[in-house]
């Protein structure tokens, strides 16, 4: 039997329990820039969008490096032109998908929520910018920390299936908070 169930928790949960905190941590992020919000609801509805994609793409590449791992299609070496090509769709995947994400948020918002909202206006070419920057930079993060996290477990004899996953959604939660409101700053001068 390759898995048991002792052995996986015996990896994840001191990993998820670390993992926990730095969720609250983010929380507490998003928490202390709320006036940000309040002022351009859009974001609101922008962040779980904006990290749910980052995450997802990071993990999925991950679980396709801990494939070709096990299988052997890819080999434990930042040189693997498997792994680049794999790492070089996951950020024209984003890339694209945050683009049509963007456009479709603002549409919705200026459909269903604007006239109810008291928050202030945002362009459709600054919005778009400030999620498609958003989502890039988050993917890119998430894709090197999906990289390193799945290739430092699996030389640690960990299977990667395990590890990336709650790691890649921990850090692109908090960098695409962090992220969102840098650009905000950048682009709104909030």
């Amino acid at each position: 039997m390759i898995y048991s169930w002792k052995k996986i928790v015996k990896h994840g949960l001191p990993l998820l329990s670390v993992t926990i905190f730095i969720e609250i941590a983010a929380g507490q992020l998003l928490q202390g820039n709320e006036e940000v919000l309040m002022l351009f609801p859009i974001f609101l509805i922008s962040v779980p969008v904006i990290n749910s994609v980052g995450g997802n793409i990071g993990s999925i590449l991950g679980a396709r490096l801990a494939s070709g791992l096990h299988v052997g299609y890819i080999s434990l070496s930042l040189k693997d032109k498997e792994m680049h090509d794999n790492l070089f769709m996951s950020l024209l995947l984003g890339g694209v998908t945050y683009i049509v994400l963007a456009v479709i948020i603002y549409l919705v918002y200026i459909v269903f929520l604007s006239r109810s909202s008291a928050g202030g206006d945002v362009g459709l070419v600054d919005f778009i910018s400030i999620v498609f920057l958003t989502g890039v930079l988050l993917v890119f993060v998430v894709s090197i920390v999906s990289v390193f996290t799945a290739f430092l477990s699996y030389k640690k004899g960990v299977d990667p299936d395990d590890m990336v996953a709650p790691v890649v959604t921990t850090i692109g939660d908090v960098m695409g908070i962090l992220f969102l409101f840098l650009l905000i700053q950048i682009v709104l001068g909030v």
